[in-house]
């Protein structure tokens, strides 16, 4: 019998593990994280479960071990494992989800009459490279921030045009969940807090260009609300 390692799972990815078991592709496989798309015919494009360890970037759907990583998954972008019955089963072991973690979520702001105009975002959804496009980043933020200034959402979104990975995490955004980072960030930077040079520092270090694309998204929307802005942020 393989060994199996115990993990939290996120309310938002919690009915992936807990339905029959089902056939995921391997979208990465990184020391620290793995994403798997689910991949039968009842599959929806964005049934993406990410699965990282403690040191990871905690990604609100992500299940999460309780351990650092270096970890060796055992497959490769490509293979197919399977995923259901609480456990993600991998070659060598399974991961059992035997508890629960709450992510962040941004609060609601006051309703505001203003609109925001969501054309220009939702019409480069998808543009850029990666497993999150930049352009898909800079709609995450400012959907981040909309919820927090009181801004209407867009009733749809076309996550269609982007990667499976991207499309789950933009829908996350759009109901107020993001790494802690990005909450801390948009909540203070909505309220003029004097933290929000160290908050914005922080959202800048995630990825290669996710921070610096969340930021773009988030200043978009406190301009547009003329909300207090981070120093050095031009109104």
């Amino acid at each position: 019998m393989h060994p199996r390692i115990a993990a939290a799972t996120s309310p938002l990815t919690r009915g992936l593990l807990a339905g029959p078991r089902r056939p995921a592709v391997v979208l990465a496989a990184f020391p620290t994280a793995l994403y798997l798309a689910l991949s039968d015919e009842a599959a929806a494009h964005t049934d993406v479960l990410p699965v990282v360890t403690s040191d990871a970037l905690i990604l609100p759907t992500a299940l999460r071990l309780a351990g650092p990583g270096p970890h060796d998954w055992g497959v490769a972008p490509g293979d197919v494992v399977t995923v259901g019955g609480d456990e993600v089963t991998l070659p060598n072991h399974g991961i059992h989800a035997v508890r629960s973690w709450r992510p962040r979520r941004v609060a609601n702001g006051p309703d505001r009459v203003a609109p925001f105009d969501w054309d220009p975002l939702l019409a480069d959804l998808g543009r850029g490279e990666g497993l999150t496009p930049r352009s898909d980043d800079v709609l995450c933020g400012a959907l981040l921030a909309a919820r927090a200034v009181g801004f209407d959402l867009p009733d749809e979104i076309p996550v269609g045009r982007t990667t499976s990975l991207s499309a789950s995490l933009v829908l996350a955004a759009r109901a107020g969940y993001a790494v802690s980072a990005v909450v801390d960030h948009v909540t203070g930077a909505v309220a003029g807090s004097d933290d929000a040079r160290r908050t914005r520092a922080q959202v800048l270090a995630i990825g290669h260009t996710s921070g610096a694309g969340l930021l773009d998204g988030i200043d978009q929307v406190l301009l547009a609300a003329q909300c207090p802005l981070p120093e050095g942020i031009p109104s």
